[in-house]
């Protein structure tokens, strides 16, 4: 694979993130929690192929993210780790929201209503936000 498997998953976490807003516009807040957490999961995985080579085969943000976070601390970048780490601890809530609507999107009956919708779209937003701000550090 080339950067041709990271400008997919990063082409395909922003369309899922912009899904995520339509369907909180359109008062689907299970689609938007759903849609936040593949955007989350798919730049996550983006950098950790970008960065170091792996094409994970897990879900959840939270598991990507502390894996990319470790990578980073590993590889002699606490400076950048710690902004995974600072994102992760500050969004806990709505990244479990996040995960737990990935599974119940599929088999559970939990509903979302706004409150959690705009979680998890602030959410994944701010994840973006952090991981765009990794790459830049990184160069």
């Amino acid at each position: 694979m080339s950067g041709e498997y990271y400008a997919l998953m990063w082409k395909r976490a922003e369309r899922f993130l912009t899904r995520s807003v339509r369907d909180l516009e359109e008062g689907d807040y299970d689609g938007a929690c759903f849609n936040a957490e593949e955007a989350v999961q798919l730049v996550a995985k983006a950098l950790l192929y970008k960065y170091f080579g792996e094409v994970p085969r897990i879900h959840g943000s939270k598991t990507l993210l502390a894996r990319l976070r470790n990578l980073l601390a590993d590889g002699g970048r606490d400076d950048v780790a710690a902004l995974v780490g600072e994102f992760v601890a500050e969004y806990r809530s709505a990244l479990d929201i996040l995960e737990e609507s990935y599974v119940m999107a599929h088999y559970g009956a939990i509903s979302y209503g706004e409150k959690q919708g705009r979680m998890c779209v602030e959410a994944a937003k701010k994840a973006f936000e952090v991981l765009k701000g990794v790459e830049r550090a990184l160069g």
